[in-house]
């Protein structure tokens, strides 16, 4: 396997990630490989929580994949501050960033996955839904926080009140991060399923029993007005939010592989 360090520019700011390939065969130059784009969680970064996006790029790499992870802006290596961080900012900058990824020699335009964690789940998914017919290949979506929406309206951020935001130079302290009082604003008109519905293809929804995002917000993407039968929804017994234990970590890899696998016209041998 091979990481090649990917940047790009989006609203004057540089985006950083990975791109994953498989070993090039001596000589040979590249080759357009299916490829799939990973969307960390929110306050997250493009390795995951303990590591599991790296796990997954290497399952899909062993399968013929290419694999991009990014930090958006305001994450990880990425410019930018978490304190202007809001879901439609995300949206149009992972659109600009899917643009640039489709320009890569290494990369098959025509065959592109995208796999989200979290709140980078409900950002894949209008992100396919605004690509257009075929745009996306296939759509995954693992510990799904559609949540948000409806915790920041209520006025919290898993449990803790956004009162904070109301004071002078104010913001909310999500895990040591500064967040700002835009994220709170463009929840208040943020539709995560009516912005989705659009999406086209085929989707598969992981979320746990004991993860803190009830499983209704990832079963509502497979109602008749969002994504209906094009959706499976599976529920694994005990996963968290983060998949941090075993051996349902080692199921959500996977089943994530083999649907993507499925639904890709190709893989390399």
């Amino acid at each position: 396997m091979r990481l090649v360090p990917f940047e790009t520019t989006v609203r004057a700011l540089t985006l950083r990630g990975t791109h994953y390939l498989p070993d090039a065969a001596a000589g040979a130059g590249p080759a357009p490989h299916p490829t799939v784009v990973l969307l960390h969680g929110f306050g997250g970064s493009r390795v995951e929580t303990t590591g599991v996006f790296v796990t997954l790029a290497r399952a899909l790499v062993g399968a013929g994949f290419g694999v991009f992870a990014f930090d958006r802006a305001g994450h990880g290596e990425s410019d930018g501050e978490f304190f202007d961080t809001t879901a439609s900012g995300d949206v149009a900058d992972t659109a600009a960033v899917l643009s640039a990824i489709r320009q890569a020699d290494e990369v098959d335009a025509d065959n592109l996955h995208l796999v989200g964690m979290s709140l980078g789940s409900v950002i894949a998914a209008v992100v396919a839904a605004e690509a257009g017919a075929g745009g996306i290949r296939s759509l995954t979506m693992w510990s799904t926080a559609a949540v948000f929406v409806d915790d920041i309206r209520s006025g919290q951020i898993q449990g803790r009140s956004l009162a904070a935001l109301d004071g002078p130079d104010g913001f909310f302290d999500f895990l040591g991060m500064r967040l700002g009082p835009a994220m709170r604003a463009d929840a208040l008109t943020f539709d995560p399923y009516a912005r989705a519905a659009a999406y086209d293809g085929p989707a598969l929804l992981l979320h746990g029993t004991a993860d803190f995002v009830p499983v209704r917000y990832a079963e509502r993407y497979a109602d008749a007005h969002v994504f209906g039968e094009r959706a499976e929804v599976v529920v694994v017994e005990g996963a968290d939010h983060g998949w941090a234990e075993l051996p349902q970590r080692d199921e959500l890899i996977t089943r994530t592989v083999s649907f993507i696998t499925a639904h890709s016209e190709r893989t390399a041998s």
